[in-house]
């Protein structure tokens, strides 16, 4: 590891995928602020999954499971560990006051992010909190996550199954969202996350029509973990085959690397949709009841396409509407 190892300093977020996502820009911004310094960072599983070598000077992760039985006391346990290391300088972008002794345990006081502006973006808010600290303004840095060659290598090998090629137009749909295996009555009340299976279906086989009449080599394929296999079986078979599912391996650097090769990613608001972004994919994202100014993928507008339903129902967006958009990205 490179710098000097006697400015430390503490990052603080637990959430789920998508949550550590939108802290990438703000991690950037510090690393590139402070170069010789090293950094910790409390957080959960999925926060060391996105984190895992993002810097060779994210050299620690003080991991915490909101969920676990022993919650509590094990996190009385990770404040007096803070506490010993007296670090110089620490960023909470967590919003749950509970983590206030950490920050405020550290030598300057600790900084945290600001909740009073409800019209600004999460990843924007964090980029502020950076720039207070700094005393200079910080430019937009966009969700941003490593890719490794053996990760790519694997991908490659993966799609190559399929007969997918580095030639090939490649669309990806991502039809599911974190909280599908919630209890019924808790996904009705949430009609802003899942297109209609019969929606994503329409869309394949205009998006393969598109490309038959332009002789272009397009395939569409979903990536899906073995939960999500039964909704993307029903993709494909209303789709009339045109879509391609892959259920490989969990491997979230592989993951990765499938979602930087696709060449247009079609998400609704959710985890994948911020790696999707973090790694560089064209992005159509489509949103129903959630606000894709305080929780949308942030990235360069040249990447990211947003559908929105008036109705704020996900399922009153149109296949049309989504090809429409797709058509940014097609050549």
């Amino acid at each position: 590891m490179s710098g000097n190892k006697s400015l430390k300093i503490l990052v603080i977020r637990v959430g789920r995928v998508g949550d550590m996502l939108m802290i990438t820009p703000a991690v950037r911004a510090l690393l590139d602020a402070y170069p010789e310094a090293e950094f910790h960072l409390l957080t959960g599983a999925d926060g060391q999954r996105v984190f895992k070598d993002f810097s060779e000077r994210l050299t620690t992760f003080l991991l915490h499971d909101r969920k676990a039985l022993l919650a509590k006391p094990n996190l009385n346990k990770l404040l007096k560990q803070v506490k010993v290391e007296a670090y110089n300088h620490a960023f909470c972008f967590e919003l749950n006051p509970t983590f206030a002794p950490f920050y405020q345990a550290a030598r300057d006081g600790g900084h945290c992010v600001d909740m009073s502006r409800p019209y600004e973006h999460y990843a924007r808010r964090c980029l502020d909190v950076v720039e207070q600290a700094i005393k200079k303004p910080v430019e937009d840095y966009w969700l941003n996550l490593p890719v490794t060659h053996e990760a790519r290598t694997k991908a490659r090998a993966i799609l190559a199954e399929v007969k997918i090629t580095d030639d090939t137009f490649v669309i990806g749909l991502h039809p599911t969202y974190s909280g599908l295996k919630k209890m019924a009555w808790r996904r009705n009340m949430d009609t802003g996350r899942r297109w209609p299976t019969e929606s994503f279906a329409e869309l394949a086989k205009q998006l393969v029509s598109y490309g038959e009449q332009h002789q272009l080599d397009l395939r569409i394929i979903m990536d899906l973990m073995p939960e999500e296999a039964e909704v993307g079986e029903e993709i494909v078979r209303l789709s009339g085959d045109k879509v391609t599912m892959l259920t490989p391996p969990l491997d979230f650097q592989r993951y990765k690397a499938t979602l930087e090769r696709m060449n247009i990613f079609v998400t609704t608001d959710t985890g994948p949709m911020h790696i999707g972004g973090a790694v560089g994919a064209n992005l159509v994202a489509l949103f129903g009841g959630t606000d894709p100014d305080d929780s949308g993928a942030y990235v360069s507008p040249e990447r990211y396409t947003i559908v929105q339903s008036s109705t704020k129902r996900i399922d009153d967006i149109t296949p049309q509407q989504v090809f429409e958009a797709c058509k940014r990205f097609l050549p």
